[in-house]
């Protein structure tokens, strides 16, 4: 909430005003304490400084009551009326802050403060014409206050304006270098024009971007943004610890976990998407929205778990949560369509057992699943090796257990291994050839292995199978792998040609 935080931070500056720099200001505002001062100016300045303190504090009723005894001795105070006023904005009254604050301005018309939060208030009405009006007249007053070129910005960004937008973002922090929201938002605003080819640079964006998250270390959204930076430019294990660091930071986090889970599901990952898909159906969305953090469709959380289900196997957990998907959608034929079909399977898998068609297992599939779980477990908490063994003895028991083979892989990924990864990953792929997200973790493997034409290859597969749509790259990235990989070679043959 900008117009919040900013508030805060002149409530902030004005407490200092309390201490040493307050006396001199408030002999030039009210004039001294001494012979002949006013003794009901010094009594509404004693009311304002007690409004003051309970509004920091938080108990903002009582400092509205304070300030109103503040204007009953000094009708003309215009602090008084600017505090009162951000307190009415705090509590929503409006146009009460609108009277208050013009009131302030009436009495000082370049009172910088006032008019900057007169057009958040503005902005907060609807009235999006006066907001800008408030903030072009702040910059004319005073060019060097950085708070009404940031709300500018956010007004000429949201009518599509994105360059002007992107230099009024940048005068805030040039203005003032550690300003959190502007950074941010600078951040967010090339981000937006690098996704639609206006010539910025991912870089660019995950630079301001950083460059907010040291203002502010312990704000979960930066964390967020910085992910879907990464993750659109083809970072993903940069994108997964980003994802982390915002849930370690609020494990409430909604979006992240949902994020969190696509993203393993593209790293061919099938057990940790529904670990982080249950944790988000844990997460009451009004606690989502009053912290307005970006909101996750349930139905395709529920699709996801299905989805995954499925891919384990585990057929009748999957008809299940397809059943929850119809329930949840009001045109269900495509869930409804996959229950059926699931179901037809599994009676004819029962069909098969009672015929002794087919063969008796010779592993107990609960202890495939366990060991398979704790190999997890041992790799989020760093041990990598116990987590190999872990799997490696589920691929002993039953060679074709994927989720096995595919984490082994993983492991192996992590230690640096990328060749053994890829062959191990290979013969995942071989044991459940139909899975998607298998292509593009094989695509994402190649990348790292410096081998673009062979990845874009795979990540071309991937969008030809793949039935939940391209992320994070689309295919401009899989032509420019191998346009790069063409020139590459190309390049190499003229060498060989000319011999040198």
């Amino acid at each position: 909430m900008p117009s919040m935080v900013n508030g805060f931070a002149v409530l902030a500056f004005f407490s200092l005003l309390l201490t040493s720099v307050w006396q001199p200001v408030w002999s030039q505002t009210w004039g001294s304490a001494g012979p002949g001062a006013d003794p009901r100016k010094g009594t509404a300045m004693r009311w304002l400084q007690q409004g003051m303190r309970l509004h920091q504090g938080g108990d903002v009723t009582s400092a509205v009551e304070n300030y109103r005894k503040a204007l009953s001795m000094d009708p003309r105070n215009k602090f008084a009326h600017y505090y009162l006023g951000l307190a009415y904005e705090q509590t929503g009254n409006l146009k009460g802050a609108h009277m208050e604050l013009k009131t302030a301005l009436n009495n000082d018309y370049n009172m910088i403060e006032a008019r900057n939060e007169l057009g958040i208030v503005f902005k907060k009405m609807d009235d999006i014409e006066g907001a800008q009006r408030e903030f072009m007249e702040c910059i004319k007053i005073k060019p060097g206050y950085p708070f009404p070129y940031y709300h500018l910005g956010k007004i000429l960004e949201a009518k599509g304006d994105l360059q002007h937008a992107i230099d009024s973002y940048e005068t805030a922090c040039r203005i003032k270098p550690d300003y959190f929201e502007a950074q941010r938002d600078l951040g967010l605003a090339i981000f937006e024009r690098a996704k639609t080819g206006q010539g910025s640079t991912m870089e660019e964006a995950l630079e301001k971007l950083q460059t907010a998250a040291r203002l502010v270390p312990d704000n979960p959204m930066i964390h967020y943004h910085i992910a879907e930076i990464y993750c659109a430019d083809g970072k993903l294990d940069e994108a997964e610890s980003e994802f982390r660091k915002t849930l370690m930071l609020e494990p409430r986090h909604a979006a992240a976990h949902w994020e969190l889970a696509r993203l393993r599901y593209f790293r061919g990952d099938l057990d940790r998407p529904i670990t982080e898909c249950n944790e988000v159906l844990k997460i009451q969305p009004t606690y989502t929205d009053s912290k307005e953090y970006p909101k996750v469709d349930p139905v395709l959380i529920k699709i996801t778990i299905a989805a995954c289900l499925e891919w384990k196997g585990k057929l009748i957990q999957a008809v299940d949560a397809w059943k929850e998907v119809a329930q949840m959608v009001t045109r269900n034929e495509l869930a409804i369509a996959k229950v059926n079909q699931l179901e037809t399977i599994l009676r004819a898998d029962a069909k098969k057992k009672k015929s002794k068609k087919v063969k008796p297992l010779t592993y107990d599939p609960e202890e495939i699943d366990a060991l398979v779980q704790k190999g997890i477990g041992q790799y989020e908490d760093g041990d990598l090796e116990g987590a190999k063994a872990s799997f490696q003895r589920a691929m002993e028991l039953n060679p074709q257990s994927f989720e096995a083979t595919q984490n082994l892989g993983a492991v192996q990924e992590a230690q640096g291994d990328l060749n053994s990864a890829l062959a191990t990953y290979q013969k995942a792929m071989a044991i459940n050839p139909k899975f998607d997200g298998a292509y593009y973790n094989l695509a994402y493997v190649l990348e790292k292995l410096n081998l673009p034409g062979d990845a874009g290859l795979m990540y071309q597969k991937f969008h030809e199978v793949t039935p939940t749509g391209r992320y994070p790259y689309d295919p401009k990235h899989i032509v420019a792998l191998q346009q790069d990989d063409a020139r590459r070679r190309a390049q190499e043959e003229l060498v060989r040609k000319r011999g040198y």
